[in-house]
């Protein structure tokens, strides 16, 4: 029997804060729920259908249901979901990691991006004995205290309420981008380690190549271990993630949502075979020198069946040359639209990932900083809505930006760039 939206809303709000899980689910005048989802479509409890960019947060690089991960779970089903003693997938599905990121010699796996940043961090310090991690303004790593800072412009306010001051004071802030200024700060303050994400997630805006390779050559210099964060770029632009792109190799990766084919909670690190190894209590027994890692349900069968099933058709070319080439033809297709009507914006993405950004005024460059904090808030929550009006799903209102998977067609593709010309033209 169906119910309403509204319905479960009003119910919601009386038993979870704001009535959703994250804050960013909820819009006005209240969120829609889904019932099924299948390929790059979502079906609401009315019976809705969708075109889905949101994709699970990214997570979907083949789509919602696919028969892969399916079949795999249905099979594992039969067998048992939760041993809590080890399994054969989890040695399958990090074997197979190990062969797509050249950079990741081993691999532990737990069960959320936020808890293998946090391993990381833990690993960077005792293998370097240094106790300060530098992050970059703009680059959002999970809400672990010492990397919830500098997420949102303007840099300099909280996060959040309730984060003890003293969990960041050794967290060091980098400008994205800007080589001179991130090394002179690198070889100022003795770095444990530098976290990165090779595309930042909401903003779309891609590491340069150039600063890459000099920001792997400082922390060489310095002893600074480089720590990508591949929770959404990992296995999303290419089976060697958005350092296979970049052509970097960092000390340590940070994974989730796709590692464990998208469709359920699943994080891990890895990296250099010396600094994992701290993670080894057989050969560091004493617990001052042993990196802890837990979680009751790490390297949980069920998903980790699902990942390995997803990592089989990674390693398929025609994935990402799909994939690629309609991120192309959108980023092209946006930017166009721009230009043509005439309004302020621009338009980032590497691959897969695209984003839109509607701005007050013009911007000389695609620099981070000036995307944030120059952004048309009320424009990009109205094109939010032009797009859920025209059963068009991205994430998020006021921050709109695209994930394409597999599954989405060249049409789909095309229809967004007509749907997305008949909003600028009205706001113009």
């Amino acid at each position: 029997m169906l119910t309403s939206n509204r319905a479960l809303y009003e119910r919601a709000v009386k038993v979870i804060p704001a009535g959703v899980t994250r804050p960013f689910r909820f819009f006005e005048p209240y969120p829609f729920y889904a019932r099924r989802a299948y390929g790059c479509r979502l079906v609401d409890v009315e019976g809705n259908e969708y075109v889905d960019y949101w994709m699970g947060h990214g997570a979907l690089v083949l789509g919602h249901m696919p028969k892969c991960v399916v079949d795999a779970v249905k099979e594992q089903l039969d067998l048992g979901f939760h041993f809590g003693v080890c399994n054969e997938w989890e040695v399958k599905l990090a074997e197979e990691v190990c062969k797509l990121v050249p950079s990741v010699e081993m691999i532990r796996f737990n069960n959320s991006g936020t808890e293998a940043n946090m391993h990381a961090i833990r690993l960077a310090r005792a293998y370097t004995k240094r106790m300060k991690v530098g992050k970059f303004a703009g680059h959002f790593h999970g809400v672990l205290e010492p990397l919830y800072v500098a997420v949102n412009w303007p840099w300099d306010e909280p996060e959040s309420a309730g984060i003890d001051p003293l969990a960041t004071k050794n967290t060091v802030i980098l400008p994205f981008n800007d080589l001179d200024t991130c090394s002179k700060i690198i070889k100022k303050e003795e770095l444990a380690c530098v976290f990165f994400e090779p595309v930042q997630g909401a903003a779309c805006v891609p590491a340069e190549k150039e600063f890459i390779k000099g920001l792997r050559e400082v922390c060489d210099q310095t002893g600074t271990l480089l720590i990508a964060d591949e929770v959404i770029t990992g296995f999303r632009l290419a089976p060697g993630g958005g350092q296979e792109v970049l052509g970097i190799k960092p000390d340590l990766t940070t994974f989730g949502k796709a590692i464990g084919g998208g469709e359920f909670p699943v994080g891990a690190v890895g990296g250099r075979k010396d600094i994992m190894e701290l993670m080894d209590h057989t050969k560091h027994p004493k617990r001052s020198e042993n990196v802890a890692q837990g979680g009751t349900y790490s390297g949980n069968p069920l998903v980790m069946r699902a990942g390995y099933a997803a990592m089989q058709e990674y390693k398929k070319k025609d994935v990402y040359n799909s994939m690629n080439n309609l991120g192309g033809r959108l980023k092209t297709g946006l930017q166009d639209i721009l230009e043509r009507i005439g309004i302020e914006g621009y338009v980032a993405g590497l691959g897969s990932m695209v984003k839109i950004h509607f701005l007050k005024e013009k911007a000389k460059n695609d620099d981070l900083q000036t995307l944030l904090s120059k952004v048309h808030k009320e424009r990009e929550i109205k094109y939010f809505y032009h797009l859920v009006s025209n059963k068009i799903l991205a994430m998020a209102p006021g921050k709109v930006h695209f994930f394409i998977s597999y599954p989405h067609t060249r049409e789909d593709i095309d229809n967004l760039i007509t749907v997305t010309e008949n909003f600028v033209k009205s706001i113009k």
